[in-house]
């Protein structure tokens, strides 16, 4: 539910003064990176070495924004950089948030037909539609890149999006060839796509970045750049690139080429990496930021000014879920992560809801796999389907005693006759923030406290450094989560059958995988719930896979000054399609 309270604003007197920010000319002109003008572009909008705006207070039009961290990933077929490419760019479909919550509305298509039977799809495409470089958006760009990304050369994570379609997962494990595939362009703005059976979630993929059009001329050119290398991309969204400073700063302007470019209200968005809450948090007092995505203290701190009228607030769930996972396929460095009750002492041992409060100051805290966000049948999954886990939890949270026995009776079904003092546990971990450390350190403590181990810490630098680690098998546990791309509680559950991620402790259950296959074609959703239900009790409560430890949301606070600001589930995650920025 999305929840906001957006106070009158109360503008104070003696307002900052207004200035252009790092990478504008004193003219206010900017060139938008096209396949012809992409040197002309990074040459005109040079960054400042620093990530902070040079100058504090609103700029109409303008609105200043905060990322802990972006590098050079441009390729809409990966998901890596959702967040921008839904602004960016767009698919057949859009999903726009407001005080009622997310909807999908048409996008790059004007309307859809759908076959009696549910297999054929046929997407009207709007003949206004360009890229940024003035050429049209057309069906063959949507048929080049769908089947781009099933194009097992470029080994896209997210090929399964589309195995349902006719002769994709053929082509894809080198059994077919692109002609086979069930996606086509009728003509320059017709759009065909063919399943293999009747799929209740293939709409709600719509609006996933994957599947948004690319030209392949464009790709083309670009090479083994394309993705890479901001300067040869176009873009068909509200927004394109003009600048980006790698982990510094990024700028992007209204595109002029887009179809609905009258509603779109803002003239330039800049963002700033900003890692740490404490810097942002002071140049979202000093005005240099123009929203805040807050936790811990700051929530109680800002939530004084709201009241006070000084600035706006909104709150939302979102669509993702923190876990623990452990490393099954070979138990991990102790040897011990094979053991259910060894994996269920280590997960009872962390309380939860004193962690979501102790560290974070937000959150919710979890018992379940599927996020509260997520719906089905028009009804949040989580109120249809009760936290199984919760009830086995209640028995042993807060309980050292009972733990250590769950933990000893693994290490005798084990045949480990080690006492839990000489045993190491590692918990695999990165990043160098606050809450980083507080996190790692509570469920150091929390392990070590209640099952009488030693928990050591291996902490690393980066995330491909981390991913090193896990890929290496160098850990028994690590922190990860799950935010869905589509709204259906598939998407959650699928992630966890065997071989469709690797990444989640290689975790492995032949009735689950059984289980999950056999909602291909299902569109009761009755039935599905019944089986999401035993899904997620198999995978959480019976063999304990993964340790869900909160859901996750979004709380946000914005400037007086900020209009029509919201946040979308499934698209944008700070969605500016609508927002302004006004003196």
């Amino acid at each position: 539910m999305r929840k906001r309270n957006k106070v009158v604003s109360l503008l104070l007197a003696g307002c900052m003064a207004a200035g252009l920010l790092a990478g504008c000319g004193s003219s206010g002109e900017t060139q938008v990176a096209t396949a012809d003008n992409a040197t002309a572009a990074s040459t005109s909008t040079a960054a400042s070495d620093s990530a902070a705006p040079e100058t504090a207070g609103e700029v109409d039009g303008q609105i200043n924004l905060r990322a802990t961290s972006f590098g050079n990933n441009f390729d809409v077929q990966d998901m890596g950089w959702r967040w921008m490419m839904a602004e960016c760019y767009e698919g057949l479909m859009r999903d726009v948030a407001d005080e009622n919550g997310d909807r999908f509305e048409y996008a790059g298509a004007e309307s859809m037909d759908v076959s009696d039977d549910g297999l054929v799809y046929t997407f009207h495409l709007r003949k206004d539609a360009k890229w940024s470089d003035g050429q049209p958006v057309t069906a063959a760009d949507y048929e080049y890149g769908w089947k781009r990304l099933l194009n097992p050369e470029y080994g896209y994570s997210y090929s399964f999006f589309l195995f349902n379609v006719a002769g994709a997962e053929e082509y894809y494990n080198g059994q077919g060839s692109a002609d086979e595939i069930g996606i086509k362009a009728v003509d320059d703005y017709t759009f065909e796509v063919t399943l293999k059976v009747a799929d209740p979630t293939f709409q709600s993929k719509l609006v996933a970045t994957p599947l948004y059009p690319t030209r392949q001329d464009v790709a083309e050119a670009a090479g083994d750049q394309w993705g890479k290398d901001w300067t040869k991309c176009v873009y068909n969204g509200p927004f394109a690139m003009t600048n980006l400073v790698e982990d510094n700063s990024m700028t992007w302007v209204k595109n002029d080429q887009y179809w609905d470019k009258d509603n779109v209200k803002l003239n330039q968005v800049n963002w700033y990496c900003v890692a740490e809450n404490a810097t942002a948090a002071t140049m979202f007092d000093n005005g240099q930021l123009d929203v805040f995505d807050a936790a811990g203290d700051y929530i109680a701190k800002y939530d004084k000014e709201v009241e006070a009228g000084n600035m706006q607030t909104m709150t939302t769930e979102y669509p993702g879920t923190m876990v623990l996972c452990y490393e099954q396929s070979e138990g991990g460095k102790s040897g011990l992560m094979k053991n259910v009750n060894i994996r269920k002492a280590i997960s009872y041992s962390i309380n939860r809801e004193e962690m979501v409060s102790a560290v974070y100051g937000r959150y919710t805290a979890a018992y379940g796999f599927v996020s509260p966000a997520i719906t089905l049948d028009g009804t949040s999954y989580r109120k249809q389907a009760p936290e199984t886990m919760k009830d086995e939890y209640d028995e042993y949270a807060g309980d050292s005693d009972k733990l250590k026995e769950l933990f000893q009776k693994g290490l005798d079904e084990l045949g480990i006759t080690e006492k839990p003092e000489d045993i190491t546990i590692t918990l695999l971990s990165y990043g160098s923030s606050t809450e980083n450390q507080l996190e790692r350190e509570y469920l150091q403590q929390s392990i070590s406290q209640n099952l009488g181990v030693t928990v050591d810490l291996n902490t690393v630098g980066d995330y491909q450094m981390f991913a090193n680690e896990r890929d290496n098998k160098n850990y028994d546990v690590f922190v990860s989560g799950w935010f869905s791309d589509y709204n259906d509680p598939l998407d959650f559950m699928n992630i966890m059958k065997t071989g469709v991620y690797d990444s989640y402790g290689l975790y492995s259950n032949s009735e689950y995988d059984s289980l999950v296959d056999s909602l291909t074609g299902e569109n009761d959703n009755a039935k599905r719930l019944e089986i999401y239900q035993k899904l997620e009790d198999l995978l959480i409560t019976q063999d304990c896979g993964i340790a869900p430890l909160y859901y996750s949301d979004k709380h946000y606070y914005y400037q007086n000054w900020v209009k029509d600001f919201y946040t979308s589930s499934f698209g944008a995650s700070q969605e500016l399609y609508r927002a302004s920025v006004q003196k």
